[in-house]
């Protein structure tokens, strides 16, 4: 290395110590605050579930929180339920690429500058490998792979059109680390390849991509798919910890991502899945 390439390598060490890298955050003092005030958050598919949670865990934080949904109903029941007055709501279907930039300037204009994105929203379909037909294919993969995909490039565009730092929190699942011949499978191994990919292009912008991976987590989505109660499928031997993981759990990883604690976190696809990967 040249004696001209060593001083430069200094100089942007420097300058990294005091401006804390490419994402705010002080080398010297790190506080590992999970607090979120002043920041506003959108949670795709936040009227149920994951999504559900993780609003009611960062508004609980201090966070503005916008969730979206299909469903306009639902999203007025869900607001009228939290009685938040930092909760906002907006009705939009996520596999509609088209408006993913009109939607999102939308709500800047309405909210404020948006700082972190979960992108939560997704389906899931039981069907064995040999029953799948290309109806049931598309609408799994138009949602959780396609759609995150636009999802994602909207958000980066966001973020690096308005010089803004951030973060971008993709719920996946385990489904894109475990093999697995159908539908959702495939869409969720195109999930990690979006949130590694897209980590690596917006790093050096300052805006940090991530994603949790949730197993089986205790959700109404399994009370139609085993065709249990959803207090029945708490318990499992198929779990090394011998349980499913906790709508709360899934929401503190999200909430620690999200903040400032996580500021050195970049790319990871994190599974919490009661060890299930293990086996």
């Amino acid at each position: 290395m040249s004696i001209s390439s060593i001083k430069k390598y200094i100089s942007n060490f420097k300058k990294y110590i005091r401006t804390g890298g490419v994402v705010y955050t002080n080398v010297s003092i790190v506080a590992p605050s999970l607090q979120l005030s002043n920041k506003i958050v959108f949670v795709s598919g936040g009227t149920s579930g994951i999504g559900l949670g993780i609003a009611k865990l960062f508004l609980a934080e201090g966070a503005t929180v916008i969730i979206s949904g299909r469903n306009k109903k639902k999203l007025d029941e869900t607001k009228q339920a939290l009685n938040n007055q930092n909760l906002y709501t907006i009705c939009w279907d996520i596999t509609d690429e088209k408006v993913a930039d009109s939607k999102i300037h939308q709500l800047v204009v309405e909210v404020g500058g948006i700082d972190i994105f979960v992108n939560n929203a997704g389906i899931y379909d039981s069907a064995s490998w040999d029953k799948v037909t290309p109806e049931m294919y598309d609408k799994v993969v138009d949602t959780n792979q396609r759609g995150l995909y636009f999802m994602c490039q909207a958000e980066g565009r966001y973020f690096v059109e308005n010089n803004r730092k951030g973060k971008i929190i993709n719920i996946t699942s385990i489904a894109g680390i475990l093999t697995g011949f159908n539908p959702y499978n495939v869409s969720k191994w195109g999930a990690t390849c979006i949130t590694r990919g897209l980590a690596k292009v917006l790093v050096c912008k300052g805006v940090l991509v991530n994603a949790i991976a949730p197993g089986n987590v205790v959700t109404n989505i399994h009370r139609g798919v085993q065709g249990k109660s959803v207090e029945d499928n708490a318990y499992t031997s198929q779990h090394p910890t011998e349980r499913y993981t906790l709508v709360e759990e899934v929401a503190s990883l999200a909430l620690y991502l999200a903040s400032d604690a996580a500021n050195n976190i970049v790319g990871q696809v994190i599974a919490i899945d009661g060890g299930w990967t293990l086996n």
